[in-house]
């Protein structure tokens, strides 16, 4: 018992004695590792998504890096798959009336890297593809010229309740 009333009083000590409260959450920039700095890249390649249904929405950031030595405009689609991952099928066409990209035209500075925010958002009444289901975000860097041009994807897999 006397172990106890010392140990509430060394609490309420603490307390007192002026232990910060709660600090709002501390955004750091984002730093590509220095292997990465020079390349054009995007975070994250693959999300998941569970417990989806009709009426829901799901959110989630996209990192993308202009590894260029210009400001460069970017291109953030909705991409049909052209596989999907075991035990998923491919969205139709239509599912791109779901997805919201927050800005996708974004135009970085040299050697930025910024979040572009997606949402998948399935209207109330809508049927799903199927219980598992995978769509692609698509992101090109638009100055590209020439026969061969490169885009990243970033793999949505859903799987609904």
């Amino acid at each position: 018992m006397k172990k106890l009333i010392l140990l509430i009083a060394a609490v309420v000590a603490l307390m007192l004695a002026g232990c910060p409260a709660a600090s709002p959450p501390v955004v750091e920039t984002l730093e590509p590792p220095p292997e990465l700095y020079d390349k054009v890249w995007i975070s994250p390649g693959k999300v998941n998504v569970g417990h989806f249904y009709a009426g829901a929405r799901a959110e989630w950031p996209v990192t993308i890096h202009n590894g260029n030595d210009q400001p460069t405009e970017f291109s953030v689609t909705y991409k049909v798959p052209g596989s999907a991952e075991e035990g998923y099928v491919i969205a139709p066409e239509e599912a791109q009336d779901w997805i919201i990209i927050a800005d996708p035209t974004p135009v970085l500075e040299a050697k930025e890297t910024r979040e572009v925010l997606i949402a998948l958002v399935m209207p109330e009444g809508a049927t799903a593809p199927a219980k598992k289901w995978e769509f692609w975000v698509a992101v090109r860097d638009v100055s590209q010229t020439g026969m061969v041009q490169t885009e990243l994807a970033c793999r949505w897999l859903v799987t609904m309740k």
